[in-house]
């Protein structure tokens, strides 16, 4: 026994607690013993309750409004002020601070209490905390998911490639001849020390093309600016401006970095100002729903890190006061895609030559875009492209107006000199219209277009001066006149379901063509069941010498038809053998008559996905069966078809997923992605990854996870299952962190205890049973396990040991006895037979 007990002890333990009890009952305060505390601080008399702390510089943690920011250096006076240094207070979490300090606060401390805004301040020296009461509307707001730049991960050196191959053969019925085809799609990077160089290309084969043909669409080195909060990009790619269409070329291309800033920057959502007359709790109400709350202290508060909540309904906000009193306003809430939060920014600049695929004129250029949301209601964006024969200039604001909805206008003013000597110059005007009306009606979008005649884009003049350039004519090329689209969507009362609405016209200047379209769908749900009914008109007309292949004379019979739908759908789920599946039946009917039937099947379990699938088509006279299905792998996702027509019959496969050469060699991954990141758990093999069973880490203990998320912090927890525990290294702290540059290799390693347990039972001489909680060594004296109850030995080591040493302690002097292992056995767990020798 570890202790034991006799009468003289308990007497004596007795006395020691009444005389416990007695002191608690009668002292007035805590006593402190200052012989615990090293060097001057043994001296000071800390058994005063209302001390306060003593003048020098200290670390402590700054609370404001409740709410931890952070801790920072902090220096008490022989006045008892509270000073900051001035390099610290750009990293407080409070706004304005400039307003605060006057023409003589100088020097590198500041006095904190002046940071308030007219607050509060108190010190806790016992916890060793400043807590702030400020003003909520001069705090800081932070996003919980936004990561500060210097946590951001530039990542490692590697070369990774995210594939898509697939092969299709067909054999035909009908005397044509067989099929066969391959597609590769490869989205590769080579990482070198923050330098990405992206390749994105496609690979082509069939019967045609027996050596097949690669196809690049962009090569471009790129490279992160954080401090600015942008990108820097070389090489041959595609401008990405929602002002202008977009084009291929090659050149630079400097742009700000969205992902690089917190979700509330990105996505518009009015900012809420008001007043509280004391300590409030502020509730933002949607639709009847709480959407967001907040306690702020008196005076001034700002809201601005709201989020979209799915609702386009006005925002009601109501400021309860401490005294029970409430006061509430509207804040108005519509939006379009134009519409940039108050103080936020997006801005692009391209240079260089265009480089359309088939296109033969390459002119030099420079575009550029800039939009900034200057308040609630208000954003502005304005434009520009620049080239030898041709310029333009945009200019534009999106508005949101009470009551009314939100607009977007814009006019794109263009000047195009071509080839052939003669001259464009034009105007190009939209208008978009976005409203939430209170019956719930949702007009997402409503945009006219509206080109004058001699407007041409950057893009239509270079296509057209390509014509030029080839000896074409330039009559066929269509030039847009007018293009108008509308979307509606009405969800209907006691769950009766939705009803949509869409509209598009389209017309050209010098072509009769025009296309009207129509498409009303009503859609709900009883049970699980759902179903879904849409109806649609399109009206054709076309040239009289129109042969493109959007005319087909055999089929319509005429330069002008109009074609109509109809289409029912109907998903059942089901539950077959402990598995959910969806039966989903389509038919279709055109003009008037019996267009096509499509019964299918398709269900999924942890690894798996698959379909069939019987169609009946009367337009195509063609009966089909098909299936399909997927295989979801830690190495590769891959997938198998087979079809069976009437005409012909096909079948095919294909395999994806994301490899990565880097320096331990190659890993694979069955998901495919650009932010790729590497967790490393030394063997932990056959671990999952966020639970996901088909992501598991290799025999080395190492899993590619390519789709992180850019800028952002993300979390991978390494776990076990009941299948693959068995052999496993312990993980010690099995969740690692990480927040990525866009397209960067990741690196984390989690620490792992590679050692296996070994269970032995010994004994001493006479078959004395060894003393409990001794110590088991090694032979280089390291400890390895512990004795446990019944003379039983626990060990841990990466191999079984052919000798232990027990080491324990008696009354005279410390002996260490050697443990000789008799038909040790390597089996995890299994019980060793040993004898001691001394």
């Amino acid at each position: 026994m570890l202790f034991q007990f006799h009468g003289r002890n308990c007497i004596y333990l007795s006395i020691i607690a009444v005389t416990v009890i007695y002191h608690s009952e009668v002292s007035e305060a805590a006593d402190f013993n200052s012989s615990f505390l090293l060097g001057d601080a043994a001296s000071i008399d800390w058994n005063s309750a209302g001390r306060k702390i003593l003048p020098g510089i200290y670390n402590l943690d700054i609370y404001i409004n409740g709410e931890w920011d952070g801790k920072y250096k902090i220096q008490i006076t022989n006045e008892d002020k509270i000073q900051i240094s001035r390099e610290a207070i750009a990293s407080l979490g409070i706004t304005d601070v400039e307003k605060t300090l006057t023409d003589d606060t100088t020097g590198d401390w500041v006095n904190l209490e002046l940071l308030t805004h007219g607050g509060e301040l108190s010190l806790n020296s016992a916890l060793l905390r400043v807590d702030l009461t400020i003003p909520q509307a001069y705090v800081s707001k932070k996003d919980k998911r936004w990561i500060s730049p210097s946590q951001w991960d530039q990542g490692i050196n590697g070369l990774y490639s995210a594939y898509n191959a697939s092969y299709y053969h067909a054999w035909r019925r009908d005397g044509i001849s067989d099929t066969d085809n391959i597609y590769l799609t490869l989205n590769s990077g080579l990482n070198l020390a923050g330098w990405h160089l992206i390749d994105n290309s496609v690979f082509r084969k069939n019967r045609a093309n027996s050596n097949g043909y690669w196809t690049n669409n962009e090569r471009y080195v790129e490279r992160a600016l954080t401090k600015f909060h942008s990108v820097f990009r070389l090489g041959e790619s595609n401008t990405e401006s929602n002002l202008f269409d977009n084009l291929r070329f090659k050149g630079i291309t400097l742009k700000q970095e969205q992902r690089m800033y917190p979700d509330i920057y990105r996505t518009y959502m009015p900012v809420i100002r008001g007043i509280a007359k004391s300590n409030a709790a502020v509730r933002v109400y949607q639709n009847n729903t709480v959407i967001y709350q907040m306690n702020v202290p008196p005076g001034p508060f700002e809201i601005t890190e709201l989020m979209p909540s799915g609702s386009r309904s006005d925002m009601t906000v109501v400021v309860q006061e401490a005294d029970g009193s409430r006061e509430s306003f509207t804040v108005p809430y519509s939006t379009i895609s134009d519409m940039l939060r108050a103080g936020s920014s997006e801005w692009q600049l391209n240079a260089g030559q265009v480089d359309i695929r088939n296109i033969n004129y390459h002119p030099d250029f420079l575009q550029g875009n800039f939009s900034h949301g200057i308040n609630n209601y208000l954003t502005l964006y304005a434009g520009g492209t620049m080239s030898e024969k041709y310029q333009s200039l945009l200019g534009g604001g999106a508005f949101s107006v009470p009551h009314l909805g939100s607009f977007s206008v814009n006019a794109d003013a263009a000047n195009a000199n071509l080839d052939d000597g003669s001259h464009y110059r034009g105007q190009r005007y939209k208008i978009s219209w976005s409203r939430y009306f209170p019956t719930q009606t949702n007009l997402t979008l409503a945009t006219y277009y509206y080109n004058t005649q001699d407007y041409l884009s950057f893009a239509d003049a270079v296509k057209i001066n390509s014509l030029i350039f080839n000896g074409y004519s330039t009559n066929g090329y269509r030039r847009d006149k007018q293009k108008y689209n509308i979307n509606l969507e009405q969800p209907l009362p006691n769950d009766l379901g939705k009803l949509s609405l869409r509209g598009e016209w389209r017309t050209y200047w010098n072509s009769a063509q025009k296309t009207r379209s129509y498409l009303a769908t009503y859609s709900n749900s009883w049970r699980d069941i759902t179903y879904s009914v849409a109806v649609s008109r399109t009206h054709y007309e076309y040239d009289a010498d129109d042969d493109s292949y959007e005319y087909d004379e055999s089929n319509y019979g005429s330069k002008k038809h109009d074609e109509n739908q109809i289409n029912l759908s109907i998903t059942i789920p089901l539950s077959i053998f402990d598995t959910r599946v969806n039966v989903t039946n389509n038919m279709a009917a055109k003009n008037g008559k019996y267009s096509s039937l499509n019964t299918g099947v398709s269900g999924a379990t942890q690894s798996m996905d698959y379909s069939v699938n019987l169609m009946d088509s009367h337009t195509s006279s063609q009966r089909s069966g098909s299936f399909y299905a997927s295989w979801h792998t830690p190495m590769s996702k891959m997938t198998g078809s087979y079809t069976e027509a009437t005409s012909y019959r096909q079948a095919g496969a294909s395999a994806s997923g994301t490899l990565l050469l880097w320096r331990d060699g190659l890993l694979a991954s069955g998901q495919t992605g650009n932010t790729l990141v590497i967790l490393d758990a030394p063997g932990a093999s056959d671990a999952i990854v966020n639970g996901n069973t088909s992501m598991r880490t290799n025999r080395h203990g190492q899993v590619l996870v390519p789709s992180a998320a850019a800028y952002r912090m993300n979390n991978f927890r390494l776990t076990y299952d009941n299948k693959s525990h068995e052999g496993g290294a312990e993980i010690l702290g099995n969740i690692g962190h990480t927040a990525p540059w866009y397209g960067s290799i990741s690196y984390v390693q989690y620490k792992t205890d590679r050692r296996k347990v070994f269970i032995f039972n010994g004994e001493l001489e006479g078959g004395k049973r060894l003393p409990f909680g001794a110590t088991v060594l090694n032979k280089k004296h390291e400890e390895i396990g512990y004795v446990a109850q019944g003379s039983q030995l626990y060990v841990k080591a990466e191999t079984l040991p052919n000798a232990v040493y027990v080491k324990f302690m008696d009354d005279s002097s410390r002996k260490v006895h050697l443990c000789i292992l008799a038909q040790p056995s390597e089996e995890q767990g299994a019980h060793n037979e040993c004898r001691i020798e001394k």
